[in-house]
């Protein structure tokens, strides 16, 4: 059989949990997959194992946005048909249009058709108009929960036969951190203060960094020792407005500290450093970080669409809507000792279920039941 071809041209520094999701399969299915894959990736992309049968490195001009989607949609399909690949695998909301084999398409989540007003005008556009059509043209989908299954198929309630369930994994990496040095390296190396509060994510609108940051200045009224650390990259019109919200709000850069991009192998230390992890975003159609933390020992906070699925009663829940409601949360855990250890646990267990071994051969299950049935 020829191989199966896996598009992950989209791996572009710095990874958000798109990218991850993308790299860390393509690296399970050469690990733990029996179906030949060839993978498309940029150059500079993190590496995938030798077991990786092919890696095709298209030129770098190929990484620029628009040079890639049209590359997807007016060269991939060229590329498909010489190769007689049997299957394309599209991890990234959008697969090319004109592809001549069947295609397996992975939707995140629908943030650029259910929360237009969180994403830019190149996304609204991007995804209007390739989303809805790659959903309705893909032989089978895979989404990340039950909840983004259920997202779509309101959306398009013709899909919803073609739709598998098949959540990711957590990077084995993430573990509590109980080497001193370690973690006295991060500390130093991002600036940590002694005893503080953690955000992992892009600092955007879509995840709620306004009431995240009112509910810390309510948190910190009662605990004027505590910091808040936003480990993240912000686009600089985002950065602006963050800054615009910790000066009405009253929080310097001294309380409230930001790291910009934390390297993976550094996460695992930062999560075992916190008190607590706060992910209040108005809506997931999966959500990493908090599985990263609970798997780290860092009891979670969270709110919105599919995170309080995956954490499986393991995390506090609250209102993202309500910074008070978002603050009484963390009041819980910072004031109960019990609660604390007994979330701890609870995440543990949660984080447990989620392996990306599972997620690559559960994938390969979908690739050969659309290979048998075309």
């Amino acid at each position: 059989m020829p191989p199966i071809v896996y598009n992950a041209m989209v791996l572009r520094e710095p990874y958000s949990g798109v990218e991850v999701t993308v790299h860390q399969l393509l690296c399970s299915l050469a690990q733990h997959g029996t179906c030949p894959v060839r993978a498309y990736v940029p150059h500079g992309c993190r590496p995938v194992p030798p077991s990786a049968q092919v890696l095709l490195r298209p030129c770098r001009a190929a990484r620029p946005r628009l040079v890639r989607i049209l590359w997807e949609q007016a060269c991939l399909p060229v590329l498909l048909r010489r190769a007689n690949a049997p299957l394309l695998h599209a991890p990234a909301y959008v697969a090319p249009l004109a592809a001549p084999c069947p295609t397996v398409l992975t939707v995140h989540d629908l943030h650029a058709l259910t929360h237009p007003q969180f994403c830019t005008a190149a996304n609204r556009l991007h995804y209007s108009l390739l989303l809805p059509r790659s959903i309705r043209r893909a032989a089978a989908i895979i989404v990340f929960s039950d909840y983004t299954r259920r997202t779509v198929i309101s959306r398009f309630p013709e899909a919803a036969a073609r739709i598998t369930v098949i959540p990711p994994g957590i990077s084995p990496g993430f573990k509590r951190c109980t080497d001193e040095t370690a973690l006295r390296t991060a500390r130093a190396r991002y600036d940590l203060p002694e005893d503080f509060l953690l955000f992992v994510g892009d600092l955007t609108d879509r995840k709620n960094l306004g009431g995240l940051l009112a509910a810390f200045a309510h948190v910190r009224a009662r605990h004027p020792d505590l910091h808040l650390v936003l480990a993240g990259a912000a686009p600089p019109g985002a950065a602006a407005a963050l800054e615009r919200t910790l000066h009405a709000l009253g929080l310097d850069g001294h309380i409230v500290r930001r790291t910009g991009y934390v390297a993976q192998a550094d996460m695992p230390a930062l999560y075992s450093l916190a008190r607590l992890f706060m992910f209040p975003s108005h809506d997931e159609g999966f959500g990493l970080p908090p599985l990263e933390a609970m798997a780290c020992g860092c009891p979670v906070v969270c709110s919105g669409g599919a995170t309080l699925e995956i954490c499986a009663g393991a995390a506090l829940t609250c209102d993202p809507g309500d910074p008070a409601a978002i603050a009484g949360a963390v009041g819980e855990v910072l004031g109960n000792p019990a609660t604390r250890h007994g979330r701890v646990l609870a995440g543990y267990a949660a984080a447990a279920r989620f392996s990306w071994e599972n997620a690559a051969r559960a994938t390969e299950t979908v690739y050969r039941k659309i290979i048998r049935d075309f």
